[in-house]
């Protein structure tokens, strides 16, 4: 057990390094809620290269065998690459809500949860939570039981506080205290 963790605390750290150097961009940035940051974390930078791929399935994966779950969800187009890919590994149904809304235009979300209610929500990266919300709130209509959301990266700037309010626990791969960034990004508003 102590070798399986000591594992999963190199894979993260491996993560908040490629996120340093591949996926840590300075500037202007504002969320999806309308904060405002000096700092932007783009996740499909990581996507986008083998080892950083390998690193996040792997993780997430992880994350999931301590759950109970029929169905992983992306609330966003940024995180439907590693939904998708972590769906097949797991052998879940993966489902795709942008903005709140799903993506499918001839079947009803309710008849794509046959086979199983249980959904955890898999985002690239949280600020507010909102996004998660949004996916979590048309689940939850469908009659989808959603408890759980896991983040690649948790900001945090209130996403933990905000989903576990709407009664959501966040677990994140890491958190932005993980990742050596900018001194004046400690300041932002997101």
């Amino acid at each position: 057990m102590i070798q399986a963790k000591s594992k999963i605390q190199t894979l993260r750290s491996a993560l908040a390094r490629l996120i340093e150097e591949k996926a840590l961009f300075q500037g202007e940035f504002k969320s999806p809620s309308g904060g405002r940051s000096d700092y932007y974390i783009d996740m499909a930078m990581i996507f986008t290269e083998p080892t950083g791929l390998e690193i996040v399935i792997n993780l997430t994966l992880s994350e999931l065998g301590k759950l109970q779950v029929d169905k992983i969800v992306s609330p966003s187009v940024e995180a439907d690459p590693i939904v998708a890919v972590v769906g097949i590994q797991a052998k879940l149904g993966s489902l795709f809500i942008h903005q709140g809304k799903p993506i499918y235009a001839y079947e009803k979300l309710e008849n794509l949860l046959t086979g199983g209610k249980r959904v955890v929500i898999i985002a690239d990266a949280t600020f507010g939570g909102h996004t998660v919300l949004a996916a979590a709130r048309a689940l939850r209509s469908a009659g989808a039981e959603v408890r759980t959301a896991i983040t690649l990266v948790d900001l945090q700037k209130g996403a933990q506080d905000f989903l576990g309010r709407n009664g959501i626990q966040l677990i994140p791969l890491i958190e932005a205290k993980d990742i050596t960034r900018p001194r004046n990004s400690m300041q932002s508003t997101l």
